[in-house]
């Protein structure tokens, strides 16, 4: 993620939080066999999904090389108890610390197939970021591409499930899942019975020029609403446009910022420059919560790291008072 504020890099924001994955099973020539989109109940192999591209893909064995192509993957892949099995993975794959030693495809949106099919995958797992010719190169050369798009926060607990199933790690996904519902419902057990008038409104800051937020339909939308607040763009969808009037009207009791680019406080200072952001409540009460870029911009487990941050910031009394390794306030 880019912390630049300018189209450049709003493009490329949108594109990672909106990031689809895609798992391709066996880079054999066989063809993916069009049975029944079911996963089997024992992890066990073949196993058939119907991917988000409504392509009907058969996994035929447990996979033992695994390709990554997107840093959501890489994280879920390890999550789930597959790393071991992964053996390359596209730039930037910065988590967890293990990935740092894999084998690197170039860029994620400039992938190489060349390297991609020389790590000689029984696997491959990708996103939207990567070029479509390049996608298409794979399923040519005999690689089965099942594609997946976590674009709420429920798409995501899916995801893992459906990662787990085509790689055989379908227990190690079900504990992950499990922690994430079970931590998520710790959140809605102190901030669940709070009425919906009584809930502060929040932001999020995509970009602040142009200024762009994320709406209905997004991981991150659903993720202010389970930490407890309601989000005032709530009413579009998707990443969209969001102008500076309509902000000054609403007036949210919090902005979410993010740390994109490696500085914690790079879109902090872009707001209080901006001289109507700094004119908002939420920059004059010092209510300006920075997240973790790759927690709240990530479709992946540590997405509940940034919903416990925000709640912990919207209902300071709620929570235990040590501070939240996903956020912080301004100061």
């Amino acid at each position: 993620m880019r912390t630049d504020l300018h189209v450049a890099g709003l493009a490329r924001m949108l594109l990672i939080a909106a990031f689809a994955l895609v798992v391709a099973p066996g880079c054999s020539r066989r063809p993916a066999h069009p049975t029944s989109p079911k996963p089997a109940a024992s992890g066990g192999f073949p196993i058939t999904l119907k991917d988000a591209q409504g392509v009907t893909v058969t996994v035929e064995r447990r996979p033992k090389r695994i390709v990554s192509l997107a840093p959501t993957v890489t994280e879920i892949l390890f999550a789930i108890g597959a790393g071991d099995r992964v053996v390359a993975a596209t730039n930037p794959a910065d988590y967890p610390p293990q990935a740092a030693k894999l084998t690197r495809l170039g860029g994620w949106f400039t992938p190489s197939a060349e390297k991609t099919l020389g790590s000689e995958p029984d696997l491959a797992i990708g996103s939207r970021g990567n070029p479509p010719d390049f996608l298409s190169a794979l399923r040519k050369s005999g690689c089965t591409v099942f594609t997946v798009d976590p674009a709420t926060l429920g798409d995501i607990l899916t995801t893992i499930a459906n990662i787990g199933s085509v790689t055989g790690a379908t227990q190690g996904a079900t504990d992950v899942i499990a922690r994430m519902k079970q931590r998520l419902s710790a959140v809605a057990d102190r901030v669940g019975e709070v009425p919906e008038t009584k809930r502060p409104t929040a932001f999020i800051v995509i970009s602040t020029s142009p200024l762009w937020t994320a709406g209905s339909g997004t991981f991150q939308g659903d993720a202010i609403r389970a930490a407890g607040a309601r989000n005032i763009a709530a009413d579009r969808k998707g990443f969209t446009p969001f102008s500076t009037e309509l902000l000054m009207a609403a007036d949210p009791t919090f902005l979410l910022l993010s740390t994109m680019g490696g500085d914690p406080d790079q879109m902090k200072r872009d707001v209080l420059a901006d001289p109507v952001l700094k004119r908002l409540t939420a920059a004059r009460t010092n209510h300006l919560v920075v997240l973790k870029a790759n927690h709240i911009m990530r479709p992946g487990p540590r997405i509940v790291d940034a919903v416990e941050a925000m709640a912990e910031a919207f209902y300071p009394d709620r929570f235990e008072s040590k501070p939240s390794s996903s956020a912080t306030k301004a100061r």
